[in-house]
């Protein structure tokens, strides 16, 4: 075991994944441990320290419900274990290190996260990677999930830019002719959003490019949430 314990962690993956989430979450120790047979078991190899994580795959689903990074009663297995692979594996970029997949049927110290009202168990083992032992290399912050996950990086998305949206009456939308203007809901000096599928994944401001739009991108959503995207392709 390294010299440091679960309590040394539980404080930096508690502020790691309310980061990754965009919002708050409660990580304490104790708790009911989740079932080997249903967890999604994920390591993450940090500088000298592997940290592995075991959690109850039906907890995950809900947690993602809970953050909205998933819509209740279209929670995939799959996806979830995707999902869930990649924020530990952006935490894990952040921490200096990269995620692994840790072995089957791991058991460690039960904790407890929570966000909202959705309470997750968790299972955490801090192992030493050995004395001196050289850092992991780190990859970068959009770090993504293992496994089938690099299958779909090749699909094609439909990508759009929406200026603003009003809401207009059948017999008004009947009505409309050339020459009509129809205010919409956003100021010209507002950044417009980019969309895939039904989520927005960045904002920025729209340029010309060789004759043709363009976006300029000012802002991005965190990581997950543009993994929510590829729900597009189920």
């Amino acid at each position: 075991m390294s010299g440091q314990g679960p309590g040394a962690w539980i404080a930096r993956l508690e502020a790691e994944i309310a980061r990754e989430l965009g919002q708050p979450v409660s990580l304490a120790a104790g708790g009911e441990a989740p079932e080997p047979a249903r967890s999604l078991a994920d390591r993450l190899e940090v500088p000298g320290v592997g940290l592995t994580l075991a959690a109850d795959r039906d907890d995950v689903a809900a947690l993602l419900t809970e953050a909205r990074v998933i819509e209740a009663g279209q929670a995939d297995a799959e996806m979830v274990g995707e999902l869930w692979s990649g924020i530990l594996a952006s935490v894990a970029a952040r921490l200096g290190g990269r995620a692994g997949v840790a072995a089957a049927g791991f058991t460690g110290e039960p904790c407890t996260l929570r966000l909202g009202g959705a309470t997750m168990r968790l299972a955490l083992r801090v192992e030493s990677s050995g004395a001196g032992a050289a850092p992991e290399p780190a990859v970068p912050p959009a770090a993504r999930p293992q496994g089938n996950f690099d299958l779909l990086l090749e699909v094609e998305l439909d990508a759009s830019v929406r200026f603003g949206s009003r809401e207009m009456e059948l017999k008004d939308l009947l009505e409309l002719g050339p020459g009509d203007v129809v205010e919409l809901d956003r100021h010209v000096a507002d950044p417009v959003d980019l969309i895939v599928g039904d989520r927005i994944v960045a904002r920025g401001e729209v340029v010309l490019v060789n004759g043709n739009f363009g976006l300029r991108v000012t802002e991005v959503a965190e990581p997950v949430r543009r993994l929510e995207s590829i729900r597009c392709v189920w």
